[in-house]
């Protein structure tokens, strides 16, 4: 029987990479709706990974001063809100520092969610990280084919990214 802390971990990968499957299938709908050429949404693509290398190294220190479990817990929620942040942006400006927010969130959650899965590891003193980013790949399939189902039926972003909790 699977450990707790493994089942726990697992489901945070999981989520993490669901928030990025999700989030992957509506470019077009961005791309679209401010009017963005392909370079401008090329260079917009460019925002998350600069978010996450600029935001990266903080994390070790967050996890140092708060616990890596309470950290963990508080970068997925980040990640997770970050979803409805593009779609309530109010124009095509505003994109850049919406999708470094959301890339810094991703990027330091995946940075805490891995530690977390190495404290599992030596815990039950056996390999789960295969394991766990196995679950990542499992909910990417699930966040990207529900998203792909909301495009393919004309389901606009705004209805379907959870930006309604937010207003």
């Amino acid at each position: 029987m699977r450990d707790r802390h493994q089942r726990a971990i697992a489901l945070v990968f999981a989520v993490h990479g669901a928030v990025a499957g999700t989030i992957a299938t509506r470019m077009p709908w961005f791309q679209d709706h401010f009017g963005l050429s392909t370079t401008a949404l090329g260079l917009i693509l460019l925002c998350p990974p600069v978010g996450s290398f600029l935001t990266m190294p903080v994390t070790a220190r967050l996890a140092y001063r708060f616990g890596a479990k309470a950290t963990t817990r508080a970068l997925l929620a980040l990640w997770s809100v970050s979803l409805a942040l593009p779609v309530l942006a109010p124009g095509p400006l505003w994109l850049a520092p919406v999708f470094l927010l959301s890339g810094a969130a991703a990027g330091m959650c995946d940075l805490a969610m891995n530690a977390q899965g190495v404290l599992v590891e030596r815990r039950l003193g056996r390999s789960v990280m295969s394991g766990l980013h196995g679950m990542w790949s499992v909910g990417n399939l699930v966040g990207a084919g529900l998203g792909a189902a909301a495009a393919q039926a004309g389901l606009d972003a705004r209805a379907h990214l959870p930006s309604w909790r937010l207003r």
